[in-house]
């Protein structure tokens, strides 16, 4: 069973993380048309792969990596830091939708915004899998915090 969800979750981030590149290329390198025809092609085409393609991908990886962790029982620190990750991904996954609605409302030339999505993407996806790869323990990672965060504060209870 763990396997199985594994092997759902593997492959929902991957669809996820590559359609979400895709549709930030996509807007760069086609959005850019005067066509009417090529734009109409690119709207739909754009439209369609967020709303069948990434969003579903996006709703398998998370709910089969939830299954994954009730039915592994694993709640390390590692995890947290992986589900922030993973809530920026989710951020972008909005924000390029926003702009893909956007695209049908108003007709420009450029979508300037784009390629920060595709490359705000590339930190967080490598940040996820590195993350689930290593699983650090959590003297690991309490090493990357500032003392002062991790020191008590005077008149604090203990």
């Amino acid at each position: 069973m763990i396997a199985a969800l594994k092997f759902v979750h593997l492959a929902g981030i991957s669809c996820w993380a590559a359609g979400l590149i895709a549709l930030a290329l996509l807007m760069l390198v086609f959005g850019t048309t005067n066509d009417e025809d090529d734009y109409v092609e690119y709207r739909l085409f754009t439209h369609v792969t967020y709303i069948s393609f990434v969003t579903p991908a996006a709703l398998i990886a998370i709910v089969s990596g939830t299954a994954l962790c009730f039915a592994a029982g694993i709640f390390e620190p590692w995890l947290l830091l992986k589900l922030a990750f993973v809530a920026g991904m989710v951020l972008v996954h909005t924000w390029l939708g926003h702009l893909i609605q956007r695209s049908g409302e108003e007709r420009r030339s450029k979508w300037f915004t784009a390629p920060f999505a595709g490359l705000a993407l590339v930190p967080l996806i490598c940040a996820v899998i590195g993350l689930a790869l290593v699983k650090p323990q959590a003297a690991t990672l309490s090493d990357l915090l500032p003392a002062q965060l991790l020191s008590v504060r005077e008149g604090a209870a203990p």
